[in-house]
């Protein structure tokens, strides 16, 4: 596994972590505040950035054994906005 695919792994593991974690022990707002620098740094990306993005999203997913985690991480390119046009 090479560093980006780690990388992507790593970041995957920790935004579905806080996006399945309940309300009560993280607040919506505070998740959002954490998460929200990642994701425009990746909307920041070209184009051709993104789609690599993504490509390595959906590998991280296949990797995924746990169902709800692999569903939150298939979502998670359009979460983020990798798959929205500017």
């Amino acid at each position: 596994m090479d560093v980006n695919q780690v990388l992507a792994r790593a970041f995957a593991s920790v935004v579905v972590s806080i996006d399945l974690t309940d309300d009560d022990d993280i607040d919506p707002d505070v998740a959002t505040d954490i998460l929200e620098p990642a994701a425009a740094l990746f909307r920041g990306l070209s184009e051709e950035g993104r789609r690599e993005v993504t490509s390595l999203m959906l590998q991280c997913a296949e990797l995924e054994d746990n169902p709800e985690r692999k569903r939150a991480i298939l979502e998670l390119p359009e979460a983020i906005g990798l798959l929205s046009e500017d």
